[in-house]
């Protein structure tokens, strides 16, 4: 990842608080990046173990990342508030803010009660809780039709309203948890009685329990990456996303920049700044999500944060600003030189997921694809973590990551190194040594 080319001067002397923040290798280095440049880091969390997974919290990369960890509450605004605010009433930092979905809305809350910059609390909630935003948009024609259901006994007027297919997931959640196509009333059925059974967030917030309907829509899907400036929205560029695993919708693979006819960019762009006027979200980045279909895009999600999976490392190596960097010089209240946005060359990455269940033992062929030209292998589990299959990113256990001289190339190169990595569990290798 190169250095961003901007001036990021603006950080020295000030302190920002972060409330939780993501584990992947681009937001560690982007809080190196912002040290260097003389930024005080505060991490706000909840819970260390969420973090290590059992490990020690001094050998994990954000303990050297941050200048202050502050164990609080994260669920709970006043500790927030109590946490970052002096004797006098005054913040102790110069700005606060969350690139967590789950403390995002919190954050803004807290932000404007302290008086610093940020995005309305309201507009970030909207963004959010995915029925209020279809309801937020009405009936323009990128939102898509959707029934928000609390019991099973509304799943029949659901199915006549929407039709099948459709796709079932909670209202508020992320990383694709729990999202899901349905193509008949049994698998409806089965969808709603396992997710209304959810009555916790990934995070521990309550939930509940409602079940968000929304009709199928074919087409390719991209997403958006933005940062608005008192309300007007600046576009880093387009995004591609690679999914597998129907029912389910798990990524595994981006690219940027995806190039467009002028028509239909400009069409894109123009339904992504409606979409977040719609809603009011006036100050922050954000990762929209959008399908081209056969009668044009169609709005997905809206999510008011820098996008994970290294697409903000997509997006420095091509573009030369740093999404990280950029959102922290507006929670400062600083504006970041954004524009004019010159792409330059191609960056992609392959996300990992494990082939079986089990106890990390060793991973094999990093040496290979860490060879592979201008390929970084990027690991976040080690000897002992326990690999999953979930239907959903969470599983993801690395990266691997290329800068080229265009997207397809370096899409080749970090698939051909995804090729060469195998997660070896400690039951795969018992199970090979029995007679």
């Amino acid at each position: 990842m190169t250095t961003p080319l901007a001036d990021y001067a603006k950080f020295a002397g000030k302190r920002v608080a972060i409330v939780e923040h993501m584990q992947n290798h681009p937001f560690v280095l982007g809080l190196h990046q912002a040290r260097e440049h003389g930024l005080e880091v505060w991490l706000l969390t909840g819970d260390r173990d969420w973090y290590t997974h059992g490990h020690d919290w001094d050998s994990h990369p954000l303990a050297a990342a941050v200048d202050r960890v502050i164990d609080v509450d994260t669920t709970d605004v006043d500790a927030v508030l109590a946490a970052v605010t002096g004797e006098d009433g005054r913040p102790l930092v110069d700005g606060l803010t969350s690139f967590s979905d789950y403390h995002t809305v919190l954050a803004a809350r807290a932000a404007r009660r302290l008086g610093l910059p940020g995005p309305d609390p309201e507009a970030v909630e909207t963004a959010n809780v995915k029925d209020r935003l279809r309801v937020a948009l009405g009936d323009v024609p990128y939102n898509i039709p959707h029934r928000l259901v609390a019991d099973e006994g509304q799943l029949e007027e659901a199915a006549r309203a929407l039709g099948f297919p459709m796709i079932a997931k909670p209202p508020a959640e992320a990383i694709g948890y729990g999202v899901r196509r349905v193509d008949d009333m049994t698998e409806l059925v089965e969808a709603f009685r396992e997710l209304s059974g959810v009555r916790r967030s990934l995070r521990g917030q309550p939930r509940s329990g409602e079940v968000l309907l929304e009709t199928y829509v074919e087409g390719v899907e991209v997403s958006v990456e933005t940062m608005t400036v008192d309300g007007h929205t600046h576009v880093f560029g387009v995004t591609s996303k690679d999914l597998f695993g129907e029912p389910a919708y798990i990524e595994c693979g981006h690219t940027f920049p995806v190039p467009l006819p002028d028509d239909e960019r400009e069409a894109l762009y123009g339904v992504v700044r409606a979409t977040l006027e719609a809603i009011g979200y006036r100050h922050g980045p954000c990762h929209t999500e959008v399908r081209r279909t056969e009668s044009g895009w169609r709005v997905i999600e809206a999510n008011p944060r820098t996008p994970s999976s290294c697409m903000t490392m997509l997006v420095t190596d091509v573009t030369g600003r740093s999404p990280i960097l950029d959102a922290w010089l507006l929670a400062l209240g600083e504006v970041p030189p954004i524009e004019p946005v010159v792409h330059n060359g191609g960056a992609a990455v392959r996300m990992l997921y494990p082939k079986r269940r089990g106890t990390l033992k060793r991973v094999d062929g990093v040496e290979a694809a860490s060879a592979v030209p201008g390929v970084q292998v990027l690991l976040h589990v080690e000897k002992g973590d326990k690999l999953f299959q979930r239907m959903d990113n969470s599983s993801c256990v690395g990266f691997t990551y290329c800068n080229g001289p265009d997207r397809l190339e370096a899409q080749a190169l970090a698939d051909k190194a995804a090729g060469l990595l195998d997660f070896v569990t400690e039951e795969e290798e018992e199970e090979a040594g029995r007679p």
